[in-house]
């Protein structure tokens, strides 16, 4: 058999390979859920700070929208290539406050849940032996700790230590 014959033999084989795991897709739906509800709730707050005139805090919840967004197009990419169907229009649910502080609690607590699905997500990559999906979560995940969690968990530490009042005069 040739090369050329042996390709083509192969063919149906590999685009079966590239059907996605159903596991795998519906960790990838959850995650993409999680990451809508994530974006809407990262841009109402980053408007409210704005508006607020709370610059720092605008530009930084900013930067989250904008990470969520590069995230959801991740995975709507890595769903496609998988040949399912994302879902749009279901989101876990969001939560806005009116208060700074009720605000950086919401969006700590929304990040938790992300590291929380994404190491989900990751287990059953390994388990799977998904490993393309599981390089690209591993990044969301260094996203998600590193940046996000870890910068607003130093936020509520500074309105803690220092009083909401001197928080937000610094946040101008």
């Amino acid at each position: 058999m040739g090369c050329a014959a042996a390709a083509t033999a192969l063919q149906p084989a590999f685009g079966e390979a590239m059907k996605g795991n159903q596991r795998i897709l519906a960790q990838l739906q959850r995650l993409l859920n999680s990451e809508l509800a994530a974006a809407d709730q990262f841009l109402v707050h980053a408007r409210m700070f704005e508006d607020w005139g709370y610059t720092r805090l605008a530009a930084h919840t900013e930067a989250a929208l904008q990470d969520s967004r590069r995230h959801i197009d991740l995975l709507l990419r890595r769903m496609l290539f998988l040949g399912s169907a994302p879902d749009l229009l279901e989101r876990e649910a969001m939560a806005t406050a009116t208060a700074v502080r009720e605000m950086l609690r919401h969006d700590v607590d929304m990040q938790y849940r992300l590291v929380e699905h994404l190491r989900a997500a990751m287990a059953s990559c390994v388990e799977e032996h998904d490993f393309q999906s599981l390089a690209m979560l591993a990044e969301m995940l260094r996203d998600c700790e590193e940046t996000h969690v870890n910068w607003l968990e130093q936020q509520l530490a500074q309105v803690e230590a220092m009083g909401l009042e001197n928080y937000l005069s610094r946040q101008l």
